[in-house]
């Protein structure tokens, strides 16, 4: 064996054998460690330029503001929507039209309330969503029929949603938002 190929050899194995592996250096870095150890490492970075970059890099990690995911329990915390019925006295005195069931329903879950209209003639059905100062774009409403595939679309600016070409059947709606997924069960398109 040649003495390039030994050196070689004896710098691979003995490569960085005094640094500290990269959990010592992480709690280093978190002050986890004893002062006599804590000692020992920082007077070993300051002749090492291996450890003194990995700090570097650990240092600049940590720094770096980190978002953490909502659970999936708290977003799938489901708060159902009930139908509002006005007090007795209370009346919509500008609805003009036949007797009957009204086509137009107004749900409430807490400080959340839901306008659905749904129209025969047309197969469709169309919502209005009103959450307090909760910015609505993009938030995913789903129409799960009892039978078929689960339809979606996502709210406007404004809380607006449409679903269309839609079977006459019962529904029922979920809304995702913050602080949960509002459900109203029981929407029935003639």
């Amino acid at each position: 064996m040649s003495d390039d190929v030994l050196e070689l050899r004896l710098r691979q194995s003995l490569y960085r054998v005094d640094c500290p592996d990269a959990q010592t250096l992480g709690e280093y870095e978190l002050d986890l460690v004893e002062m006599a150890e804590r000692t020992r490492i920082a007077a070993h970075a300051l002749d090492c330029e291996e450890c003194t970059s990995e700090l570097t890099l650990l240092r600049a990690f940590l720094a770096t503001p980190t978002t953490v995911a909502q659970p999936l329990v708290a977003r799938a915390r489901r708060i159902v929507a009930t139908l509002f019925t006005p007090r007795p006295g209370l009346a919509y005195g500008g609805l003009r039209g036949g007797s009957g069931e009204p086509s137009t329903r107004v749900y409430e879950a807490g400080e959340v309330t839901i306008t659905l209209g749904a129209d025969a003639g047309s197969h469709s059905m169309l919502g209005l969503v009103v959450a307090g100062d909760t910015p609505l774009e993009t938030h995913e409403v789903r129409l799960l029929p009892a039978e078929g595939s689960v339809l979606g679309t996502q709210l406007d600016d404004l809380g607006n949603f449409e679903f269309s070409n839609l079977s006459a059947g019962d529904y029922a709606l979920e809304l995702d938002l913050p602080e949960g997924v509002v459900v109203i069960e029981n929407v029935r398109l003639e």
